[in-house]
């Protein structure tokens, strides 16, 4: 009894709290990507719904619905123009495939070559399998967002009953800790929505000076390819350079090698930028952390957490300073 006394006035009881968090956060890991998902889509609606009700006087779930009506409009539209960017663009590629001469141009014929050595070992078998499980794994991220948009809006449109039926468990004999698992959780939630409202301004001016780029090379399904950067824009640095395949291709498609060396410069301009000047420089200003520790965080997150942790590893530093009181979080 006096050791467990003992180590109660070394360790603070928030302490604990924090550490059964974690421990509860690894138990559910295989649910993470739902859960935070879920976080951020509601994060979002329900600030842009607050904006929504404070200049229109509408009541809270009325501005909720509105939030959700767009962004269910605009996925639909993105959803219609960036299937048919793509089934256009396989078509295209298959075309440019069928009538290319391979063996005259000195370039494409080493790639012929070299592409015939390599995959003269793959069986159909083992295409087939891959192409199944890329399939499903693409699924599986498709069910994900639905689900979370569904539990998102529920979160969202009962929120105020929610927010009165949790004051039962503030209220209970386990007051203590769910009091400060309440403040760890909503500090944690209300970090990681600030930074990806710092995210998503980043994200805006990618796709901003990329479709420029686009529409000066006059490129074709500039729409499907604003929503295309836009959403792989969300993840920071690596989502630019995702980008660059289908854009690479297209720009070969409608032009020749000098167009696809102009887009590989110019999304190696803007991977630049965002890594070095407006990822770091627009965090370091939410955050007041150096540039340096920012870089550093984002590589260290990336291999520990894969693309979530490019995502997330900013705020749950940020979190963890905030938390130990090494260095404030200013909303």
């Amino acid at each position: 009894m006096h050791l467990i006394e003992s180590i109660n006035r070394r360790i603070p009881f928030r302490y604990w709290v924090l550490l059964i968090s974690i421990i509860l956060i690894v138990l559910l890991h295989h649910f993470m990507s739902l859960l935070l998902l879920t976080t951020i889509f509601a994060y979002l609606a329900m600030t842009l719904a607050k904006y929504i009700g404070r200049y229109s006087k509408l009541s809270h779930g009325l501005s909720v619905t509105i939030v959700y009506l767009i962004v269910m409009t605009a996925l639909i539209l993105g959803i219609k123009h960036g299937a048919s960017t793509l089934i256009q663009q396989v078509d295209s590629m298959i075309h440019l495939a069928q009538h290319i001469n391979w063996h005259k141009n000195g370039i494409l014929n080493e790639i012929y070559k070299n592409g015939h050595q390599y995959t003269s070992f793959i069986s159909t078998n083992q295409l087939i399998n891959t192409g199944l499980s890329q399939l499903s794994h693409f699924g599986h991220i498709i069910y994900e967002l639905i689900l979370a948009l569904l539990f998102s809006f529920i979160f969202s449109i009962t929120y105020p009953k929610l927010r009165n039926w949790g004051k039962n468990f503030i209220n209970s004999p386990f007051k203590m800790f769910f009091g400060e698992f309440y403040i760890i959780a909503h500090r944690f939630i209300t970090i990681l929505g600030k930074l990806f409202e710092v995210q998503l301004i980043i994200c805006v001016i990618n796709t901003t000076l990329m479709i420029s780029a686009l529409a000066i090379l006059q490129f074709p399904y500039l729409l499907g390819f604003s929503i295309m950067i836009f959403i792989l824009g969300l993840i920071p640095v690596f989502g630019v350079i995702i980008s660059l395949i289908p854009l690479t291709v297209t720009a070969f498609i409608i032009g020749d090698w000098h167009t696809a060396l102009v887009i590989i410069l110019w999304v190696a301009f803007i991977h630049l930028l965002e890594s070095y000047f407006l990822h770091p420089h627009l965090m370091s200003q939410k955050t007041h952390m150096p540039i340096l520790v920012i870089l550093i965080n984002l590589i260290i997150m990336e291999r520990l957490l894969g693309a979530w942790g490019l995502i997330v590893g900013l705020p749950i530093l940020t979190f963890l300073l905030d938390f130990f009181r090494i260095q404030k979080f200013n909303d």
